[in-house]
């Protein structure tokens, strides 16, 4: 999960909204309900942004920060990881592995926005983290900057051998 924020998914008031990323979240919901009935372990991540000329209030900061409301509720019981910068910590990254035995048949799905900065970098620190794991980006729950940036990305994620399903 990337960045489902507010101040990323709310086109009304968040500062870094994606255009129409609020229209995949009943699919990432979806997905995460079939996960659960799977088993499976479920991650997102908070991106810890700080704006130059931010002029909001620490509340209104605060909120952009926060969840995107129906997804706050779907992820109540998963863990967060909290990132300064585009992808999870390389710290972040080998807590993930300790959890998990490299096992060949793992399988890492990404879902979020912005397909072309943090699905990205995320993807990327993943599959170097998880060498046998298959890494797969499920493309109609991501979104990009623009729908050709988007279909670029993920171009560029498919030639570093990233599943794009």
């Amino acid at each position: 999960m990337i960045d489902m924020q507010n101040d990323f998914v709310d086109n009304e008031k968040g500062v870094l909204a994606v255009p129409n990323a609020a229209k995949i979240v009943p699919k990432i919901i979806e997905e995460i309900h079939r996960q659960e009935e799977k088993g499976e372990p479920i991650y997102y991540t908070i991106n810890q942004h700080d704006l130059e000329n931010d002029h909001r209030s620490d509340e209104e900061k605060k909120w952009g920060m926060a969840l995107f409301g129906p997804l706050e509720a779907a992820l109540k019981e998963h863990k967060g990881f909290n990132k300064k910068f585009h992808a999870i910590s390389p710290e972040d990254a080998e807590k993930l592995r300790n959890m998990y035995e490299d096992d060949p048949d793992r399988v890492i799905d990404f879902v979020g926005v912005e397909t072309n900065v943090c699905v990205l970098s995320n993807a990327i620190m993943l599959h170097n983290s998880f060498p046998l794991a298959t890494v797969r980006v499920l493309e109609d729950l991501c979104i990009g900057t623009t729908e050709k940036v988007h279909e670029e990305t993920l171009d560029v994620m498919k030639s570093l051998k990233i599943e794009i399903n």
